[in-house]
C-alpha cells in the first residue's frame, strides 16, 4: 500500500499501512535468500542426457545406419546375406524394445514426481487460501467504502442535474438529443445538455434568466394573440346577430311570397287539370274513331290474304304431285329398262364367286392367290350391291 485513503485518514488506516510495508519487507528479504538457493530440478535435462538414460543416442544410431543400411541380400538362394540382414534386423528389434523399457521407467519416476508436485500444490493453496480471502476481505472493506460513496456521489449528482432539466422542462424547453431550447425562440438561444450537468448554479441561473425572458416575451404575445382573438370573436358574433336579424326578415318576405306563388300556382294547376281533362276526352274519342276503322280494314285485309292464301296452296299442291307422279313414272321406267342388266350382274357375281381355285404348291403362289382372292371378294361385293340399287 502507498500513502493514505484521503476519507480513511485514522489511526487505524495508518496502523495498517505500517502493517503492509512490515509484510512486503518480509516478502522481498524471503525472495532474495530462494533466489540463492536454486536446487535444480532432477526432470530438467538435456536431450542427449535423456538419450544416455534411454540407452541410445542419435550419434550411435547414426553409425548403426552407416553399417547396417549397406546390407543386402544378392537373391532368395543368399542363405549367408539373408542371415547377417536378419541378424542385424533383431539387433535393431531388441534396441528399440530397450529404449521402450527404459523410457517406461523413466516416465514412471515423472508421474510419481508429477503427483506429488500437484498434492503439494493443493497443501499449499489450502494453506494460502485463508491468509489471500482475509486480505481480500480487508481489500473489499475499503472497494465497497469507494463503491458506496462513488454511487451516493453520483445519485447526488443525478439528482441535482434532473432538478436543472425538470426546471428547464417546467419553463417549456424541448431536448432534441444534444441541448435543451424553446420550440418558440427564433434567436438560436439554447441549453447543450453537457452545459446543464457541468456549469454551477450561477451560470444556470444566468441560462434560466435568459430563457425566462424568452418565456415572458412569448407568454405576452400569446396573451395579445389571446386579447386580439377574444375581442375578435365579440365583433364577428355582433355581425352574426345582425345577420341572423336580416336573414330572419328577408325569410319572412321570401315565406309571404312563396305563399302567394304557392296560390297562383295551385289556380294555374286547376285550371290545367280541367282543360287537360276536356282534351283527354277528344283525343280519346277520335282514337276510338280510329281504332274502329283500323278493326274494319285489318278484317277485311284479313279475309283477302286468307283466300289469296288458300287459291296459292290448292295451286302448290297441284303442281307438286304432278311433278312427284311425273318423277315415279320416270323412276319405274328407267328401273325397268336396268332390270335385264341388274338381272346379268348378278348372274355374273354368282358365277364369278363359284369358281373353284387352283392348287398352289409353292408359298409365293399360294400369297398371290389369296391376295387375287381378297381383291376379287372386294370387287364381287362392290358389284352386287351396285347391281341391287338398279
Amino acid at each position: 500500500m502507498q500513502g493514505h485513503i484521503p476519507y480513511l485518514n485514522t489511526e487505524y488506516a495508518r496502523n495498517k499501512d505500517i502493517e503492509c510495508y512490515t509484510i512486503e519487507a518480509k516478502q522481498k528479504e524471503r525472495g532474495n535468500i530462494e533466489k540463492a538457493v536454486v536446487v535444480k530440478s532432477p526432470f530438467v535435462l538435456t536431450d542427449q542426457e535423456i538419450e544416455y538414460r534411454l540407452g541410445q543416442t542419435l550419434a550411435d544410431i547414426a553409425v548403426l545406419h552407416e553399417t547396417y543400411g549397406e546390407l543386402k541380400v544378392a537373391d532368395v538362394n543368399d542363405a549367408a546375406g539373408y542371415s547377417v540382414v536378419h541378424t542385424a534386423k533383431m539387433d535393431m528389434v531388441h534396441r528399440r524394445n530397450d529404449i521402450k523399457k527404459n523410457g517406461l521407467a523413466e516416465r514412471k519416476d515423472a508421474n510419481d514426481f508429477c503427483a506429488s508436485v500437484l498434492r503439494i500444490e493443493k497443501r499449499l493453496y489450502a494453506a494460502i487460501a485463508p491468509i489471500e480471502d482475509h486480505l481480500s476481505t480487508q481489500e473489499k472493506i475499503v472497494d465497497d467504502e469507494k463503491a458506496r460513496i462513488k454511487a451516493e456521489l453520483a445519485e447526488k449528482e443525478a439528482a441535482r442535474i434532473q432538478i436543472r432539466i425538470d426546471r428547464l422542462t417546467a419553463m417549456g424547453c424541448v431536448f432534441n438529443g444534444m441541448m435543451y431550447k424553446l420550440p418558440y425562440a427564433h434567436d438560436g438561444f439554447s441549453v447543450p445538455q453537457a452545459i446543464v450537468s457541468t456549469c454551477d448554479d450561477t451560470q444556470f441561473e444566468l441560462f434560466c434568466g435568459k430563457l425566462q425572458e424568452l418565456a415572458d416575451v412569448e407568454n405576452k404575445r400569446i396573451a395579445d394573440e389571446k386579447a386580439a382573438k377574444i375581442e375578435e370573436e365579440n365583433r364577428l358574433a355582433k355581425i352574426r346577430e345582425e345577420q341572423s336579424v336580416e336573414a330572419k326578415r328577408l325569410a319572412d318576405i321570401q315565406s309571404a311570397q312563396d305563399k302567394q306563388a304557392a296560390d297562383i300556382k295551385e289556380a294555374q294547376a286547376a285550371i290545367y287539370a280541367e282543360k287537360k281533362l276536356i282534351a283527354d276526352a277528344e283525343t280519346a274519342r277520335l282514337k276510338a274513331i280510329e281504332a274502329a276503322d283500323k278493326l274494319e280494314a285489318a278484317k277485311k285485309e284479313s279475309a283477302e290474304n286468307a283466300r289469296i292464301e288458300t287459291e296459292a296452296k290448292i295451286k302448290r299442291e297441284s303442281e307438286e304431285k304432278a311433278k312427284r307422279e311425273a318423277k315415279e313414272k320416270a323412276d319405274a321406267e328407267k328401273k325397268a329398262e336396268r332390270a335385264p342388266d341388274k338381272i346379268k350382274l348378278l348372274a355374273l357375281t354368282d358365277a364369278l364367286d363359284k369358281i373353284p381355285f387352283p392348287t398352289m404348291k409353292t408359298k409365293e403362289g399360294y400369297m398371290y392367290l389369296r391376295t387375287f382372292n381378297g381383291q376379287l371378294a372386294a370387287a364381287l361385293k362392290d358389284l352386287k350391291d351396285k347391281a341391287e340399287s338398279m
